[in-house]
């Protein structure tokens, strides 16, 4: 009984000791096989520089080790693309990205290789991961060796200094008539928009700064003046200038946008661009106003048409169009003259040469401010024949100031007959047509009087502004 208690106790004995030797043996094992593992791995090391900026060249000193017990074969350093990131690809371009390390590297030898990169212009601040893979293989025999792959990574932090532009519009959105800007007229003369271009960085400036029109149509065109094209904006330079709005005469009514780009670059060479947009609602209120002024100028009814011209004048000044203002200003000036020249007249045939006068040299002064140099004439030719008695013809009448004469001669003859051309020839120049160009005074026989037929002008035909001819 006792024999066999003893051979359970040995039995179990043993088979403990088995399970712990098992086990030893297990974990020695893994440990030799994890050993052998890392020997597959040789020591790699990186040196690069930490910081650069744009267009700037890294060299990437991949160094090499074999720590493995076995001999290295073909082992190529390389900068692997396909794993950059999309920003990592934007910020770096390869020069060099593979390099190849002696054919045999024997245990504990070591070399070095370097690859090339370059940081590119429109490389955007930042910490970026370039990845460098070293390929190799491990055995007795170039024909029978067992590969490697190991991958490590370069940390590269980018610095740039960007100029900050600001382009702003006084506004963005113009209101302007319909029909009023012809194609031959420029700038200043058209509704604009001012803008200005500012360079707000304080160390860093923005180059080859241009600025156009990208969007418009061909009834409504946006025009910068003066161009901006300028080669460097320094910090907090600014650059000024207008948005001018040209209409043609079948703009269509409703907004119309127009579209402005600029570019830039900076130091590095890197473009940058921004857009702006201005609404141009086209109206047709002034032009309206502008063509029934006409209408009654034509039909000589001045007090409607100075009235008319009015309105439409206050319009187009609310536009900023310059051009359409001083027409206006011209056809009430030339009203106002011609209410004056006839005022003179009344007061002539009635005796009153010295008030005569006076409203015929006030009627001068207008037409002399708007340029009609035939008109200036009549009144100067009305002064002298005012300034000469006529005589007993008038009845006899001593008009305030002027002078009552009471003999007939050859020379109150001459007198009256100048005074009647005067009169034709006023009342021939009161008819014509604004914008028409008028004829040279010529007090010589014989007086041709110009056809009184209406000229038809077709409903869709451009206001042009009144253009005078120049005496002969």
């Amino acid at each position: 009984m006792l024999n066999l208690y003893t051979m359970n106790k040995i039995i179990s004995t043993l088979l403990i000791s088995l399970i712990i030797v098992s086990t030893f043996t297990t974990y020695i094992n893994a440990q030799t096989a994890e050993e052998e593992a890392k020997s597959l791995i040789p020591e790699v090391s990186l040196d690069y520089p930490t910081e650069a900026t744009p267009n700037q060249e890294i060299k990437v000193t991949v160094k090499v080790k074999n720590t493995v017990n076995d001999v290295m074969w073909d082992t190529l350093a390389y900068i692997d693309e396909d794993s950059m990131t999309k920003e990592t690809k934007a910020a770096f371009q390869v020069i060099e990205g593979k390099k190849l390390f002696p054919v045999r590297m024997d245990p504990e030898q070591d070399a070095s290789v370097i690859l090339t990169v370059k940081v590119t212009a429109k490389a955007l601040s930042g910490e970026y991961l370039l990845p460098v893979v070293v390929a190799t293989g491990i055995g007795g025999c170039r024909e029978g060796c067992e590969p490697s792959l190991l991958t490590v990574f370069s940390t590269i932090k980018i610095k740039r200094n960007d100029p900050l532009i600001s382009l702003e519009f006084d506004k963005y959105q113009i209101d302007i008539e319909q029909g009023i800007c012809e194609v031959e007229l420029v700038v200043p003369y058209l509704p604009n928009v001012p803008f200005r271009i500012t360079n707000i960085h304080n160390t860093e400036s923005a180059y080859n700064l241009k600025m156009t029109v990208v969007q418009d149509t061909s009834a409504v065109r946006g025009i910068i003046d003066p161009p901006v094209n300028q080669a460097v904006l320094p910090p907090s330079g600014e650059i000024t200038g207008s948005l001018y709005i040209r209409a043609s005469y079948d703009a269509p009514i409703g907004n119309q946008l127009i579209r402005v780009k600029l570019v830039y670059s900076d130091k590095y060479g890197a473009d940058y661009d921004m857009f702006r947009e201005i609404t141009a609602t086209v109206k047709n209120v002034g032009k309206n106003y502008y063509d029934q002024g006409k209408l009654y100028y034509e039909s000589c009814d001045y007090e409607n048409a100075t009235a008319t011209f009015e309105q439409a004048r206050e319009i187009y000044r609310d536009n900023n169009n310059i051009l359409m203002v001083q027409e206006i200003e011209k056809l009430i000036k030339r009203i106002d003259a011609n209410d004056k020249f006839m005022e003179g007249q009344n007061r002539f045939f009635a005796g009153d040469l010295k008030n005569a006068t006076n409203f015929y040299s006030e009627a001068k002064k207008l037409y002399s401010e708007i340029n009609d140099c035939q008109s200036v004439q009549l009144c100067e030719d009305a002064i002298k024949a005012a300034n000469r008695p006529l005589g007993g013809i008038l009845g006899g009448v001593s008009g305030s100031g002027g002078e009552s004469v009471t003999t007939f001669s050859i020379h109150t003859l001459i007198e009256i007959a100048l005074a009647a051309i005067v009169i034709i020839l006023v009342l021939l120049l009161l008819r014509e047509k604004p914008g028409r160009g008028t004829r040279k005074l010529n007090l010589k026989p014989p007086i041709r009087r110009p056809s009184q037929q209406p000229i038809n002008r077709p409903s869709q035909e451009p206001i042009r502004p009144i253009k005078k001819e120049m005496p002969r």
